[in-house]
């Protein structure tokens, strides 16, 4: 929001985070253009401070996805707010995840691996949870805990088997 934007930080988060694991690199022009509510052909006005704060995103969330302790976490409310605005996060939060591995060039599960496409599959799932939590209990707050572990470590499995379709085969290389 400090940087005039309508989307969210779960829904920042979860576009880049899933541009990222579709590509190498990012646009970053187009990237912000979508967050600032333009199009990636839309010139946006942003202030130094918000272009500082949007390039600090994208290189946190590049680290994490890149850490070899696996140190991703998906960008939700802290735990001390209610569990109907945090599962609503993570549904945009998976909902945003989703548009950036399609914006990155993902159109076919079919040329996936199996594993991926049932992580990417379940993420559309968690799209449509039930958002309700008038009697939320402690059973409700544990499986909002394991369904965050899930999306955490299906995003790691998720941009490593897309790395490793996009690494030449040794049948591939070619050897003069």
């Amino acid at each position: 929001h400090r940087v005039g934007s309508s989307v969210d930080a779960a829904e920042c988060h979860g576009l880049l985070s899933g541009l990222l694991c579709a590509q190498d690199t990012v646009d970053s022009a187009a990237w912000i253009s979508y967050v600032l509510g333009g199009t990636p052909d839309t010139e946006v006005a942003l202030t130094e401070e918000g272009r500082s704060l949007l390039s600090a995103l994208l290189g946190r969330v590049l680290d994490q996805l890149n850490d070899p302790d696996y140190g991703f976490e998906p960008l939700l409310p802290d735990d001390d707010q209610p569990l109907a605005l945090r599962t609503a996060a993570l549904s945009e939060w998976c909902q945003s995840f989703l548009l950036g591995l399609s914006m990155g060039g993902l159109k076919d599960l079919e040329q996936i691996p199996e594993a991926s496409a049932e992580i990417i599959r379940d993420m559309t799932e968690i799209t449509h949870i039930d958002t309700d939590d008038s009697d939320a209990s402690a059973e409700d707050e544990d499986a909002f805990i394991e369904i965050v572990e899930y999306v955490r470590m299906g995003v790691l499995l998720v941009r490593e088997e897309l790395r490793a379709i996009k690494q030449p085969r040794p049948d591939d290389v070619i050897v003069h």
